[in-house]
């Protein structure tokens, strides 16, 4: 994450405001809002300053742990969540029919969300997850649990998209915490 071709770098600490200006257009319009001159050395980011531990391994049962149930009242379903997120690749299928034509169409794969209700809706009027802890216990145990078990690592990358897309303030990072919790009480109860 580190790199020498960039436009600009800004930093603002308790002393001020420190810009380094490679392009030259942008150079040009601050050009009247220089101050003193300095030399500041490029911080790159190492380590985001929230950190927390994913549990490695889950107790048998987490599934239907109480924990998925505050999620039913306060989620209303909206799929921001999942449409910021840059590993959500969810989609469903929609049929177009044409309008000079009604015997003629196309089927589009559409982008969709796992946390919108009907997603998981199939023919006989069957939904495999009916309510909103369902399916945030479905996104949260795919991405930090049956991702790496398949492939070796976490789908979360960690960016907060999610935190901030969503309305309800619900926070990815406090699930894992409390996924993390759930998984200590397990452990001590075996």
């Amino acid at each position: 994450n580190k790199s020498t071709d960039y436009d600009a770098y800004l930093r603002m600490d308790g002393q001020g405001v420190y810009l380094d200006c490679r392009d030259e257009e942008l150079g040009r319009i601050l050009k009247a809002f220089q101050g003193e001159e300095t030399e500041i050395p490029v911080e790159y980011v190492t380590k985001n300053p929230v950190q927390t531990e994913i549990p490695e391994e889950l107790p048998a049962g987490i599934q239907n742990h109480d924990m998925w149930k505050e999620y039913t009242g306060r989620c209303i379903g909206c799929g921001r969540c999942n449409f910021v997120c840059p590993t959500c690749t969810c989609f469903t299928m929609q049929d177009i029919f044409y309008k000079d034509n009604d015997r003629t169409g196309e089927r589009r794969r559409v982008w969709a969300s796992c946390q919108v209700d009907g997603y998981t809706d199939i023919a006989g009027n069957i939904s495999f997850r009916q309510d909103q802890g369902q399916r945030m216990r479905f996104k949260v145990l795919h991405k930090v649990y049956d991702y790496k078990k398949r492939f070796g690592y976490h789908l979360c990358v960690g960016c907060g998209r999610c935190e901030d897309a969503c309305p309800e303030y619900i926070y990815y990072l406090a699930c894992i915490q409390k996924l993390g919790r759930a998984a200590k009480e397990g452990q001590d109860n075996e």
